[in-house]
Parts: structure tokens; sequence; C-alpha cells
């Protein structure tokens, strides 16, 4: 009888072993490795990166995720799990290790596989499941800020705003993602309207030769695209849209053809818009005006 108990208890203990390491498996099979050109893409493009600029003397705060979630729309949700040309994987935790794996790839030895499925946070802060190469292939080609067709990492002018990205890198230390000249938290590649003054920057393009960046109405040595007062009167041109309309291009108050925003003496009375106060009293500052005493001047 004793050792029918003890074979028993054995039995039991066998099971419940087996069973663990059952449960085990599968988790492991949920996930399989498979080639991925899309990942060689992404991990290519971070040592191309790194290799033109060093991250060190990028300004504080940007890493690696800062550069896949600007020219690719997502960021990782860690830990991922890359293979190797030689059949070897790599578990990456974080963005750190990640930019580590890139930078060590060599001809002989670099990233073409990837464990599906894993998550990325898009650009607008959803999770989404990537399930296989078509769906991550999908996720780098649909990131094009501009909709002109070229995805941003292939893209050398991302907004289409006649400014290519490297020429706008103001700061000059090789990454074009942490300059931007109005603050509102997009980039000066990526935004449609550089200084924030209501003036999409291909509109500051006034001599019409294609580059916004030899257009400097006020002679202050910025560029309108980046200058937040383009003629220098004291008024910032987002303040001189008088109507109200979001079009500060269509106002000008003395209709002398030359609007508000480009003209030092919008109401053509002999003071500079800077210098101009509101006289009669009426509630119309004097710069939008030409009767300041209740008479025409």
């Amino acid at each position: 009888m004793k050792t029918i108990k003890l074979l028993l208890a054995f039995a039991i203990l066998s099971f419940g072993f087996s069973s663990c390491k059952k449960t085990e498996t599968n988790t492991t099979e949920d996930q399989q490795v498979s080639p991925s050109e899309t990942a060689r893409i992404v991990t290519s493009y971070i040592k191309d990166k790194n290799a033109s600029l060093n991250f060190s003397r990028v300004s504080s705060g940007f890493d690696v995720d800062d550069l896949l979630n600007y020219d690719f729309c997502f960021t990782f949700v860690y830990p991922i799990t890359l293979s190797y040309n030689n059949g070897t994987t790599v578990v990456v935790n974080n963005s750190a290790e990640l930019l580590q794996v890139a930078q060590g790839m060599t001809q002989n030895l670099y990233i073409n596989g990837i464990y599906f499925p894993f998550d990325v946070q898009m650009a607008d802060g959803s999770i989404q499941t990537v399930n296989n190469e078509t769906e991550f292939s999908t996720v780098i080609h649909s990131c094009d800020t501009d909709n002109d067709g070229s995805p941003n990492y292939q893209d050398t002018d991302d907004d289409n705003d006649g400014i290519s990205d490297d020429t706008e890198d103001l700061n000059g230390n090789g990454y074009c993602g942490d300059d931007d000249t109005d603050g509102d938290g997009v980039p000066n590649y990526q935004d449609t309207d550089d200084d924030g003054d209501g003036i999409d920057t291909t509109d500051e393009d006034l001599n019409h030769d294609g580059d916004p960046t030899n257009d400097d109405s006020d002679g202050d040595g910025v560029p309108n695209c980046q200058d937040q007062d383009d003629d220098n009167d004291g008024v910032p041109t987002a303040d001189e849209d008088h109507d109200h309309n979001g079009n500060v291009a269509d106002d000008d108050s003395d209709g002398d053809g030359t609007p508000d925003y480009l003209d030092t003496d919008s109401d053509n009375d002999g003071i500079d818009d800077g210098n101009d106060s509101d006289a009669d009293g009426d509630g119309t500052d004097d710069d939008q005006e030409n009767d300041h005493n209740g008479n025409d001047d």
C-alpha cells in the first residue's frame, strides 16, 4: 500500500510539472520570428542617423524613440525581440538598447527579422498590434506628413513647405526634429507654418523662387518664414489679422496694396505702426485707421 501511495504521489507531481512546461511553451509559441525587411529598414535608419549625428549632441531629452516617432510615426512598446541574419536573436528592452543594437550592426551582421506579433504606439498615442511583415511595412509607409506619396523617412521635405528638412536644422546639431520656431510642439520640418504667424511657410516665399528662406521683408536677417514680426513694426504678424478671419494676408488698412503684416505704416499716417496708439479714443488702434482725432489725417 505504501508503495502504491508513493507511485501515485509521483504521478501527480509529474503531471503538474508537465502542465507548467506546456503553458510556457504555448506562451513562446504565441510569437514567431519572421524575416522582416521593415525591421532592417528601421534599424539601418537609426544606425545611419547616428552616424550623421551624435545623439549626445542633440538637445536634452532626445532619444531614438523621438527619431522613430518623427520619421516613422510610431515607437515600439518594449520589450521586442529582433533577429540577426545569422539566426541569433536579441531582446530589446528600451530605446537605449535599440540604439546599441543598431550601432553594432555591420555589413556582415545586421537585423533582418523580428518576433511577431508586437505592439507599437502610434504618433496619436494609440496602441496598435503588428501581426506580420505586411502590417509592419504599412505602418512606416503610411507615415507621410504632407501626403505626397513619399513616406517621411524617404522624404527630403516632410511638410512640403519648400524648405528641405536638412535646412530646417536651425541649431545646426545635425537633426531637425528639435527645431521648433513657434514652440507649438511640432518641429519646423513637419510644421506648415514654422513661425506660427498665421501665414503658411510656402506663402512666405514672396519672390516665388521656391525658397522661402531668402525672403526677409524687414532685412533683419531672419527670413519671414521664421520671423514672427515680418515687417519689424513692433506688431507681431499674427496680430495684424484685423478682421479676425484667420487670414493675415488680406488685411490692408490703407489700401496701398501692401498687406498690413508687411507694411510698417499700415494706415499710411506717417507714423510707424509700432509707435501708433489710439489717439482719438475710439477703441481702434491708430495703425488700423486714418482718422486719429475724429478728422481725416
